[in-house]
């Protein structure tokens, strides 16, 4: 859903009603990127109800002008209202350029793959459970992304989360998180090849390409 400057017209008129839609409408994926700033669910209600606080609050102060398209507006709210939340509670910076690897022989693009791998073993996910006599749903591909989603650091999760899941623009992205449009070009490619050379492990290949756009 794409909230059109009509109905935030209405709003501001009075129609209040109508906000209770477009909460609904954003609620679900706003959440998803929320908790991959997080990674708590109290937390993460809490940060997303202050979002939507914020964002009622803009459109009947008319903060929001139509400047750019009401999904940037609202995610970059969500985004920063998560950053705010996480740096009320955590020491450590969360810095979204960074590239976090915890053990320098790490080979470059590792921090993308190490905790998902353990997961994949743990959940014993193999050739002989997924074999080719066995056509693999939408939903087993569904779960084995999230997996690697919520795996992977925040640096390339946020972003995949904000492409995939919240339909979100390079350049959408580029101007929430204020880094380069290169740069979230280059972690939404390397972390959706590094899933793919993983699951085409596990899954047969001719089957994940109707899941993956490669």
């Amino acid at each position: 859903m794409e909230v059109n400057l009509d109905i935030v017209k209405r709003i501001q008129n009075g129609e209040s009603q109508l906000f209770a839609e477009i909460a609904n409408a954003y609620k679900d994926k706003a959440f998803s990127l929320t908790m991959k700033i997080l990674k708590n669910r109290e937390e993460a209600e809490d940060s997303l109800q202050d979002a939507f606080m914020k964002l009622y609050k803009a459109i009947i102060n008319g903060n929001y002008e139509a400047k750019s398209k009401f999904s940037t507006y609202f995610y970059s709210i969500v985004y920063n209202s998560a950053i705010d939340l996480y740096r009320k509670y955590n020491v450590r910076s969360f810095n979204i350029t960074s590239i976090e690897i915890n053990d320098s022989n790490y080979n470059e693009g590792d921090e993308l793959s190490f905790n998902f791998e353990t997961k994949i073993d743990k959940n014993q996910v193999n050739t002989a459970e997924y074999s080719t006599d066995k056509r693999v749903t939408e939903s087993e591909i569904k779960n084995i992304i999230n997996q690697y989603i919520n795996a992977i650091p925040e640096q390339y999760s946020v972003i995949l989360n904000m492409f995939f899941l919240n339909d979100l623009s390079h350049e959408e992205i580029s101007v929430i998180l204020k880094i380069p449009v290169g740069t979230v070009k280059n972690r939404i490619f390397r972390a959706k090849e590094k899933m793919k050379e993983l699951l085409f492990r596990h899954f047969n290949k001719e089957e994940l390409l109707e899941y993956i756009k490669v």
